[in-house]
């Protein structure tokens, strides 16, 4: 089995019981008929042909032991009953049909395929046998085969975990045969039906991981010292945590392509992130420069430089840069912050609520701007409004510690508290 369809894990054999427990066909309820006429006696040694009433009784007892297995669980004693029925009846298709449940449920995907196959030539309207050849054969590997199957039955399968099934085994079968387009969509069709689903979730992220690793292998590969493949290599290196490595990456970009937008900017971030030397700050500061000098539109590396005058006290430069950037993307939050914060340390809070009103309206979760609101109204004496912010910084601050813990309880186990963040500066 390949590489994309071995991922299932756990969640494939959860899948398959979901699958085999909503998509059951009633035997029992269904007995089968032998209007054809007696069967060959069952004895070879003598004795009377069973009549017609009898075959059928004998029939359905063993279409109710069958049915029975397959509620327990208990695969390969329904496989066994299933194959009686089929000797009893071969041309039943809704027998073959239910033995390629039965399976595809052990995990026999190949004889699934195959009593599938047989259910579609005796009774092409079983859409059950159809929905079974098609996760059987991408369960065994076999994608090519598999997918057309896969994505017609995706669109009309009724009921939820076949749907989700036929969809999950489509968007691997379409990784595996490198048809990235058809499984973009299939991402797509995943994220809108089952939106909260978590096995489709860490599969969608894998999918675009895998789509972003390829298309990355094929840049390196066919342009290894192009300007592209220097940054691909430098935004990895910052990733791993290598700055200086990324940092000289970014200075090939640089001599290949001088005036690309965005890469000063990036040298200015990994001098901030890094160790700071006494000229650290001001070698970040010519960067974000650098930067706008090659584009005068960039919001971050003017939101960048209101940040290093704020943090160096330089209120009335702060405020030029973080207006600046406002006003290049009046939807930058935390340039909005950053304004109303530079505003109230200047002394003039009464301008400071306006822009600090609106970060909270774009970005209604950031903590920080409730609490830089509830900071500006207590400098106008506006307790209620003050509290009121206040009061929202500590629920959306609070909620995302709870938030924290649970990922971090999930990943490591119920480990101690983490502590409280102190309010923002």
């Amino acid at each position: 089995m390949n590489d994309w369809m071995g991922r299932s894990g756990s969640s494939g054999s959860r899948t398959r019981c979901w699958v085999v427990l909503t998509s059951l066909l009633l035997l029992a309820a269904r007995p089968v008929s032998f209007s054809g006429g007696p069967l060959e006696p069952s004895d070879p040694g003598g004795g009377e042909p069973q009549t017609r009433s009898g075959q059928d009784d004998a029939a359905a007892r063993v279409a109710a032991a069958a049915q029975a297995a397959l509620r327990a669980g208990d695969y390969p004693k329904a496989i066994e009953s299933l194959k009686q029925l089929v000797k009893m009846a071969p041309g039943v298709g809704e027998i073959r049909a239910n033995l390629a449940t039965a399976y595809y449920s052990a995990g026999r995907y190949d004889d699934a395929a195959q009593q599938a196959r047989e259910a579609l030539k005796l009774k092409p309207s079983l859409t059950n046998a159809h929905f079974f050849l098609g996760l059987s054969l991408a369960e065994s590997g076999r994608c090519q085969e598999a997918l057309p199957y896969l994505e017609k039955d995706y669109g009309r399968a009724p009921e939820v975990s076949m749907k989700r099934a036929l969809g999950v085994d489509a968007l691997r079968c379409a990784m595996s045969v490198n048809d990235s387009d058809q499984a973009l969509s299939l991402v797509r069709s995943l994220d809108r039906d089952f939106s909260g689903d978590p096995d489709v979730l860490y599969l969608s992220s894998h999918i675009y991981s895998s789509l972003s690793t390829r298309a990355s292998q094929r840049l390196l590969v066919t342009a290894p010292e192009s300007y592209q493949a220097h940054q691909l290599n430098a935004e990895v290196l910052a990733i791993q945590g290598k700055l200086s490595e990324a940092a000289a990456e970014y200075r090939t970009v640089l001599s290949l392509n001088p005036h690309l937008a965005g890469i000063h900017y990036e040298l200015g971030e990994l001098l901030l992130s890094g160790e700071r030397g006494p000229n650290t700050l001001d070698e970040a500061q010519r960067e974000f420069e650098e930067e706008l000098k090659i584009d005068p539109r960039s919001a971050t590396a003017e939101y960048e430089l209101g940040e290093m005058a704020r943090q160096g006290r330089q209120w009335n430069e702060a405020i030029q840069h973080f207006q600046r950037a406002v006003t290049l993307d009046p939807q930058f939050a935390e340039a909005l912050i950053g304004l109303g914060k530079s505003l109230v340390s200047a002394g003039r809070p009464q301008e400071a609520v306006a822009p600090l009103e609106r970060s909270v309206e774009l970005d209604p979760g950031n903590a920080n701007g409730h609490y830089q609101l509830s900071f500006a109204y207590r400098r106008l004496g506006r307790e209620e409004d003050a509290g009121k912010e206040l009061a929202a910084y500590r629920e959306i601050h609070d909620n995302l510690q709870k938030t924290q813990l649970r990922i971090r309880t999930g990943i490591l186990g119920n480990l101690s508290q983490p502590q409280t963040d102190t309010p923002p500066d």
